[in-house]
């Protein structure tokens, strides 16, 4: 059933995309790759140098341009950056290519896991003026529905390691190859 697809994981900063991807990958035998990373490596420099001097406009035309490279390529688990659910053209992509699992958080989970980060600052640029707390707050209101819409399958990482969210990503995995239904 998902052998034809590629497995993302779609959600807000700090949810864990990147360490449950790294996980599940390892766990199913498949590539992981990072797509904030896969670009930080790209540009040469950090992503808050990168939106400094081009934008965030251009970071999310090569974000796109990167997501849709991807989709032709099977056998691996995808860690999107954040706002990848922005463009339309994006979430058409995640939809047709991938299996999309989305992690979510509370505010107060997400804004206590970036406050408690170093790498915050380079690896997460503020996307506005408000403070930290205000902006993860907005941002979650603006994109919760993208995300929703874009998912095939959502989890909590709140009340789970991310061990415990790999363990329970393979059994629900599991279950949908072995499962008759097209849709998931």
């Amino acid at each position: 059933m998902l052998k034809d697809r590629n497995i993302a994981l779609i959600g807000f900063r700090a949810t864990g995309k990147s360490t449950v991807g790294k996980m599940l990958a390892h766990r199913l035998g498949l590539v992981f790759l990072d797509m904030d990373e896969h670009l930080v490596a790209s540009f040469g420099r950090d992503i808050d140098c990168y939106v400094r001097s081009r934008g965030w406009e251009a970071f999310r035309d090569e974000e796109s341009r990167l997501l849709a490279a991807l989709a032709s390529r099977r056998g691996m688990v995808v860690a999107t950056g954040g706002g990848v659910v922005l463009d339309p053209a994006n979430r058409r992509i995640l939809k047709e290519h991938f299996f999309v699992v989305w992690l979510t958080a509370s505010p107060d989970i997400i804004h206590a896991r970036l406050v408690n980060d170093p790498g915050t600052a380079s690896n997460r640029p503020a996307l506005t003026a408000l403070p930290l707390r205000e902006e993860i707050e907005h941002l979650l209101r603006e994109r919760s529905s993208l995300y929703r819409e874009s998912a095939d399958l959502v989890l909590s990482t709140e009340d789970h390691s991310a061990r415990d969210l790999t363990d329970i990503l393979c059994s629900r995995l599991s279950d949908l190859n072995t499962s008759d239904r097209r849709d998931f």
